[in-house]
């Protein structure tokens, strides 16, 4: 009986590590600045990178713009690029981020420039900009082009 409850308690032991692991969520990918990469992506999803950058960790890209109905090519679309970020180090950094939206064969649709996100010493921050992009390259959108650079 007593056998039995040790190996009940190293089982529940190895679950619950697990469980924190997996809390913890995915591995971060160390990667050099500049970062430059591309990623299949559709307007309205979540791309989760879960990148190292010189000091920040990036680990959410989303943009949304709405309702895909109301997308019309010439017409500009209000489009929310949010990044989710935090500086690992103890000195302030800065990201500057380039999205170039692409189609589906990689073709260049439109080239958006984000405000350079500042992220304080050991700080998170939730980084949104609205930008307008013309609708018809949003519903066209397939990939994304990622330039990143850490300052």
């Amino acid at each position: 009986m007593r056998r039995i409850a040790e190996v009940l308690i190293v089982f529940g032991a190895i679950l619950a590590s697990v469980g924190i692991a997996a809390a913890q969520g995915t591995d971060l990918r160390d990667v050099s600045s500049p970062f430059q990469e591309d990623f299949d992506f559709k307007i309205g999803q979540t791309l989760d990178l879960n990148l190292r950058i010189n000091g920040i960790k990036w680990t959410v890209l989303r943009a949304s713009a709405g309702d895909d109905e109301g997308w019309t090519a010439g017409k500009k679309t209000k489009t929310s690029f949010t990044n989710e970020l935090e500086n690992l180090t103890d000195t302030p950094l800065t990201l500057s981020v380039i999205i170039l939206l692409e189609d589906e064969r990689g073709r260049p649709l439109e080239r958006i420039k984000l405000k350079k996100i500042k992220v304080g010493p050991g700080r998170y921050n939730e980084d949104i900009q609205k930008i307008k992009v013309d609708g018809g390259n949003l519903a066209q959108t397939a990939k994304v082009y990622i330039f990143a650079e850490v300052e």
